[in-house]
């Protein structure tokens, strides 16, 4: 007996609605089931999941801002309190954790900018994060002769870069910006 080729019943239903047959179950599948509005709602439900990713990482950089906030109104407080700065441990404490914290939102920060890139937010896209999740300058313990005692190992600026690299010519997404594909 020669073997036959057996197929499942979905392909069989699949190559029925394809073809020509005439028939009132076979014409109402297919005017219920449109493979283009398969393809949309997968493509909405693939919008949704970045837009939620973007929304969790924005919130997370907003923890880290938040909790900064914090510790910046407890070294003011504590400021107002001790005499000499440099004798509160707990001052020092308060500086080193604000520190950490800005540094953590600072990759955080980073982390929501690669988000928007990989999902297609290439213009202008470094300035609009900036511009809404701004991140303060690290706090310092000015000693007595001038040099300063911080958590932090220097003196950054916001990107987290010491201020002695400071760029003269811009950066690659300057370029872009300028002279970019999209202009």
């Amino acid at each position: 007996m020669p073997s036959s080729q057996t197929t499942k019943s979905w392909e069989r239903s699949a190559k029925l609605v394809k073809s020509d047959v005439q028939n009132e179950y076979v014409d109402t599948i297919r005017k219920t089931h449109d493979p283009a509005m398969h393809l949309k709602t997968i493509e909405d439900e693939l919008r949704g999941t970045m837009g939620k990713a973007l929304g969790k990482q924005g919130e997370k950089v907003l923890r880290f801002v938040g909790a900064m906030g914090q510790e910046r109104q407890r070294y003011d407080e504590l400021l107002e309190k001790v005499d000499t700065p440099l004798a509160s441990k707990e001052v020092k404490n308060t500086v080193k954790r604000y520190n950490e914290l800005r540094k953590e939102a600072i990759k955080a920060r980073w982390e929501l900018l690669v988000h928007r890139q990989a999902i297609g937010f290439i213009v202008d896209n470094h300035n609009t994060v900036a511009r809404h999740f701004p991140i303060g300058p690290p706090l310092s313990i000015e000693t007595i002769g001038g040099n300063t005692e911080d958590g932090s190992g220097g003196s950054d600026n916001e990107n987290g870069e010491a201020d002695s690299k400071k760029q003269i010519f811009g950066t690659q997404t300057d370029w872009w910006q300028r002279i970019g594909r999209w202009r």
